[in-house]
């Protein structure tokens, strides 16, 4: 593809980098953040100071730079923007940024947050403002192991409070739709059949499995033993649960494509034990086109070609803070990743994630 025809499809905004929880695997990622605070309040302090005017908060993306880099991004081809953080929820920002991003036709808007506290109200002037879907984190139904994977208290109970609070809200809104994302650890991968067969009885649309990512140290990752466990028992514990609920044939013909790549044998399972997703640079590459039609940006302006540069602290191809995005895009940084990458790109989980569909539209495996 050559530069002046790639387009970004894909465009994330991480608007804060403050979040309700503390999971242990994005430790990593926390570390990245600390260090970008900091840079900004650094920056700030030689900012003049104006009576009565609050100073930007350094955790959250200035909304004069969120709203020209949306412009931006749909100019260059955006389809979907996805908020992310930290909680979008803790941006003050929120609604402005999604009607910016809705005054461009076609643009679907989706937010990661766990929804801690929201309200009825606020949740509909979410969804009013243009929110197409909300993508709760629930990796376990289990409140002891959830809170343990989260790093707060009772939090299975808040955010399932949250998910029927926004359930209410965007019940007038026959086009919206409420996604989990679920990360396979050694810690919950034997529940997810039960969490399955809630998401189908509970009318959620999809599920984004997602592989451990940043962990250094073996304790989130499975182990050889456990891959085999997964293969073997719990991927046709899923299949039959979806058998059970009577699912479309389309959503349990997704299913068994989706299931069947974690895990999957062209890598050995003792790379995917230490948490080494690719066997060697070659293979991951093929497989990823992401820096292709997607980018990130970070509160502080940061582009990145790809989410888990966040863990590797390494790839960052840019900054919008003083550089229009179009310019980004196509400059040198970022082709250079796009045709180099990095080291930790045989580490990175991602273009392993797959969305298991539980509804015919969240199939996209099978879309034309």
């Amino acid at each position: 593809m050559q530069t002046h025809a790639r387009q970004l499809k894909q465009f994330v905004l991480k608007p804060t980098v403050y979040c309700y929880h503390k999971c242990p695997y994005c430790d990593l990622r926390q570390d990245f953040y600390t260090g970008m605070v900091a840079e900004r309040k650094q920056a700030l302090k030689v900012v003049p100071r104006q009576a009565g005017v609050r100073m930007p908060n350094p955790g959250h993306m200035p909304l004069d730079m969120a709203l020209r880099t949306i412009d931006e991004a749909a100019a260059l081809g955006m389809e979907e923007l996805q908020l992310s953080g930290g909680d979008p929820l803790l941006y003050p920002h929120l609604i402005d940024v999604i009607k910016a991003a809705k005054r461009h036709p076609g643009v679907f808007v989706l937010m990661n947050s766990v929804g801690t506290g929201v309200t009825v109200d606020k949740a509909r002037e979410i969804i009013d403002a243009g929110l197409g879907a909300w993508n709760f984190s629930v990796d376990t139904l289990d409140p002891v192991r959830y809170e343990k994977l989260r790093g707060v208290r009772n939090a299975l109970p808040t955010i399932m409070k949250a998910i029927e609070v926004v359930r209410e809200a965007g019940s007038d809104a026959p086009e919206f739709r409420m996604n989990y994302m679920c990360v396979i650890t050694r810690h919950n991968f034997r529940e997810i059949p039960e969490l399955v067969a809630h998401c189908v009885d509970t009318g959620i649309a999809s599920i984004y499995f997602m592989n451990v990512y940043g962990d250094n140290t073996g304790a989130s990752l499975l182990t050889v033993a456990e891959i085999n466990e997964f293969r073997d028992q719990v991927v046709p514990a899923i299949h039959a649960v979806l058998r059970a609920k009577d699912v479309p044939e389309i959503v349990q013909a997704n299913a068994e494509y989706v299931m069947g790549t974690f895990f999957s044998r062209e890598n050995p399972d003792e790379n995917y034990a230490q948490g080494i997703y690719w066997p060697d640079r070659d293979s991951v590459k093929a497989a990823c086109r992401v820096p292709d039609f997607y980018t990130l940006i970070e509160p502080n302006g940061s582009a990145l070609p790809c989410c888990l540069v966040e863990i590797s602290h390494v790839g960052v191809v840019g900054n919008v803070m003083d550089t229009p995005l179009a310019e980004v895009w196509s400059g040198e940084a970022f082709e250079q990743f796009r045709e180099k990458r990095i080291p930790f790109c045989q580490r990175c989980s991602s273009p392993r994630n797959m969305t298991l569909g539980l509804v015919p539209s969240m199939c996209r495996q099978f879309r034309p």
